[in-house]
């Protein structure tokens, strides 16, 4: 990979990555683990996966969390730097219409049952009324850490479409976020220049159920755990704000898809045994200084309900 051509981070991730002590790890691991193409284990994992994650830009500095359906096959990889997949069914929220060719978007394959995932941040070359082509801008593998497994089954009632819109969080909404274990954060930075590390972005997240915690003033609480210290949706943050949340109602069929403003809310405590900075090579960071902590503070604008959105259920409660 040409570090000139393609940089790995964007300016907003060097802030992340310098603030947390990760920045000179991350400025040798960027260039060998960041790919602008696909190995052929992870071109064998999307072609195996049920559903997709998509995150895409709405609007100007507004993008969407959503996720796509069908069975195996229905994504793809026909070379090791294109992707085609079937738009057809998606939670209803979803149409081709909102997408342009040209748009840059993230994908996150995840398979539950085994504890993998992969992502993708591409640019669209195609799109017809079934599907989109997309290239390969970045690639790379998430750790399983922090994914609760699931098995799932097919969602009988998937279809029956029907949508809400409401700008505070309701009972059974705060009920949904409270008992949750997981849920897809997709941010976004563009400044406009034509680099690899620019556009859409879709992340998972996920921890112990309750994980989530919500204030008296109806803000969604989530503390940061430690990562692979890139902080690709952290330094988006930091540049754009305005971000989409999608909780997954696996047991009823249900999502919830949440437009917020965030906030990174950062606590100096003293270090212990942090792992950002034990996988450090730095020795001064792992014997000197401080543990930072984070907690991401989210203020939702809009809250959509999408009733029987998803394709699958989760198996083991039916």
């Amino acid at each position: 990979m040409d570090k000139q051509l393609a940089p790995s981070w964007h300016q907003g991730e060097l802030i992340m990555q310098q603030r947390a002590g990760t920045d000179k790890r991350m400025a040798d691991i960027g260039p060998k683990f960041i790919r602008q193409y696909l190995p052929q284990q992870h071109r064998d994992f999307f072609d195996s996966l049920s559903m997709i994650f998509i995150g895409y830009a709405e609007q100007p500095l507004h993008t969407n969390a959503s996720v796509l359906f069908g069975a195996p096959g229905f994504v793809r990889s026909i070379t090791d730097t294109e992707l085609v997949i079937n738009t057809q069914y998606s939670m209803g929220d979803f149409i081709n219409q909102n997408l342009n060719v040209g748009d840059r978007i993230g994908l996150l394959g995840i398979v539950f049952e085994t504890k993998r995932r992969n992502r993708i941040n591409g640019i669209i070359t195609d799109i017809n009324q079934k599907s989109i082509c997309v290239n390969v801008l970045q690639s790379y593998g998430n750790c399983p850490k922090y994914i609760q497994p699931k098995a799932f089954i097919p969602n009988r009632n998937y279809g029956e479409f029907s949508r809400s819109t409401r700008y505070q969080l309701s009972p059974t909404d705060k009920q949904l976020i409270s008992n949750a274990d997981t849920f897809f954060i997709s941010s976004r930075f563009d400044d406009g220049q034509q680099l690899n590390n620019r556009g859409a972005d879709i992340s998972h997240r996920g921890g112990p159920a309750g994980f989530v915690s919500i204030n008296e003033q109806g803000q969604l609480l989530v503390n940061d755990y430690v990562g692979n210290g890139f902080f690709n949706t952290l330094g988006n943050l930091l540049e754009n704000p305005i971000t989409s949340l999608l909780f997954c109602d696996w047991q009823q069929g249900h999502a919830l898809h949440i437009t917020v403003s965030s906030q990174i809310i950062w606590q100096e405590i003293e270090q212990t045994n942090s792992a950002e900075l034990a996988n450090t090579t730095d020795t001064q960071s792992k014997d000197a200084v401080t543990q930072t902590e984070r907690t991401l503070c989210f203020t939702p604008l809009k809250v959509e309900q999408l009733i029987n959105g998803l394709a699958y259920r989760q198996a083991n409660l039916l």
